[in-house]
């Protein structure tokens, strides 16, 4: 194993430690796990949590889905682990036949990131409608489901802090339709097998980051990391939207909350500290030591919204989590990882 992937691997276990010791995890012993989109920043992250807690709860079976090889990042964590991967195509309803049934399904498959899920509208709409209808067959009884949404379903409303019981304002022609509206149909079958009984959830995750993301991921904060990392930050607008931005290792904690101890279907999962666009760029120039450059004229990136910040106190009031990893710290160790990535993309 070459010497930056233990760099990786130790980074990812480093999170995965927090996590594992964050919840009681022992209703989940003897139970399988399915995860897809196991190679994603999501996926990957619960996988290496995962890896931990079986150390502490015995018989735990893990299944792990993903669409193609699996990455320099997770084989490392296959080694030596009781793990069936299973690699295919979750629009593809025969390979999701061949798929073994599980007491908790974690549906993380598909890109958040507007370049990847605007290249194949139809794929990104299927993962997230189709395949979860059909994700839910393989879902033992008295199981546990968790459906990945996304703060997008916000995109459309003005200002404020927005609540799980809001809902955006976008048409079905909205550039992001694909993605937002496959969201939503999401959420609603989770809704419907709710009422049929199920331990089904929903989580409306808002921009998570740390290790675990890919190198060319072209959202924001990825985005100036690899700039950075290349000697000046240069942006695409003036930076004045805002974001609030979640650690992965405290956005992979409140989701196995919800999971296991959840009383309601749906839960915004974010941060709490609201930041512009241009402020983080300054943040990243100062820890990197390399200056922004602001461009002339907005080119933007089509339909993203302006603000971003939503009202997170449902899943803080039943978690009662009042710790989270400072941004300062959180970018530092995600800058760490893009170093160490960097090497595979010389």
């Amino acid at each position: 194993m070459a010497p930056n992937i233990k760099t990786l691997n130790k980074i990812l276990t480093k999170d995965a430690v927090k996590v594992a010791s964050s919840l009681d995890f022992h209703s989940i012993t003897n139970k399988s796990i399915m995860i897809t989109g196991a190679n994603g920043l999501i996926g990957i992250n619960f996988f290496a949590s995962l890896n931990q807690i079986a150390s502490k709860v015995s018989g735990i079976k893990i299944y792990l889905v993903i669409h193609s090889s699996p990455s320099l990042i997770l084989l490392p964590l296959l080694d030596g682990k009781s793990v069936t991967v299973f690699q295919g195509d979750l629009t593809d309803e025969h390979f999701i036949a061949t798929l073994p049934c599980a007491d908790i399904i974690i549906h993380a498959a598909g890109s958040g990131a507007p370049a990847n899920f605007l290249k194949n509208k139809l794929s990104s709409l299927k993962i997230n409608t189709e395949a979860t209808l059909k994700l839910f067959e393989k879902l033992n009884l008295n199981g546990r489901f968790l459906f990945i949404s996304s703060s997008d379903l916000y995109n459309g409303l003005n200002t404020g802090s927005y609540s799980e019981d809001q809902i955006g304002m976008t048409n079905t022609n909205h550039p992001r339709a694909c993605y937002i509206e496959g969201k939503r149909t999401g959420e609603t079958i989770c809704n419907i097998y709710r009422e049929l009984g199920v331990n089904a959830y929903s989580v409306r995750l808002s921009l998570t980051y740390g290790p675990g993301v890919s190198f060319n991921d072209d959202r924001v904060l990825p985005s100036f990391i690899r700039k950075g990392l290349e000697g000046k930050i240069d942006l695409l607008d003036l930076g004045e939207a805002s974001r609030t931005f979640l650690y992965i290792s405290d956005a992979i904690e409140l989701m196995w909350f919800v999971l296991l101890n959840g009383k309601c279907s749906l839960y915004n999962i974010g941060g709490i500290n609201n930041i512009k666009i241009y402020e983080l760029a300054n943040l990243i120039g100062k820890i990197l030591n390399v200056p922004l450059h602001f461009p002339a004229a907005n080119s933007s990136v089509l339909g993203a919204p302006q603000d971003v910040n939503i009202d997170v106190s449902r899943v803080l009031l039943e978690s009662k989590k009042d710790k989270f990893v400072d941004l300062h710290e959180g970018l530092t160790d995600t800058i760490n990882w893009f170093r160490q990535l960097k090497n595979f993309y010389k």
